[in-house]
């Protein structure tokens, strides 16, 4: 369910999903299967995408602070993977008060896949910071 979620929202239409498909998709990013959470996840970018930008920071932000320290190494490459694509939507202030603690967490992460994972979307987080401010 998890790794569809978008071919649900485009079913019941993205108005219907950014109320109706939040809870559901918070749900798995907290699942007690890693598979579960690397696959909701992998679908972060997208599912932001339609969602607005205060419903990104109350809903889907906190729980990806507790992703951070997660104990399975794919689960941290997602995150580490799919956690700037976010900034561009939520903005500066946003994203230095939620999204830079957790960018540095994985950045000192002990798996070199995870900071490596990282530096794939650095441009979305230099699009909304700058590299001087970074």
């Amino acid at each position: 369910m998890a790794d569809r979620l978008m071919d649900l929202a485009q079913g019941i239409g993205f108005e219907a999903a950014k109320v109706d498909l939040v809870p559901y998709y918070v749900s798995f990013l907290t699942d007690a299967e890693s598979e579960v959470r690397t696959a909701a996840l992998g679908r972060m970018t997208e599912f932001c995408r339609i969602l607005d930008k205060d419903t990104i920071i109350a809903k889907i932000v906190p729980t990806l602070k507790s992703l951070e320290q997660d104990q399975f190494v794919y689960v941290r490459c997602a995150l580490a993977e799919n956690l700037l694509t976010i900034c561009p939507k939520i903005q500066k202030s946003p994203t230095n008060e939620h999204i830079l603690p957790i960018f540095l967490v994985l950045l000192r992460d002990d798996d070199s896949k995870v900071r490596l994972s990282l530096f794939k979307r650095l441009e979305d987080l230099n699009q909304v910071i700058g590299i001087g401010d970074l």
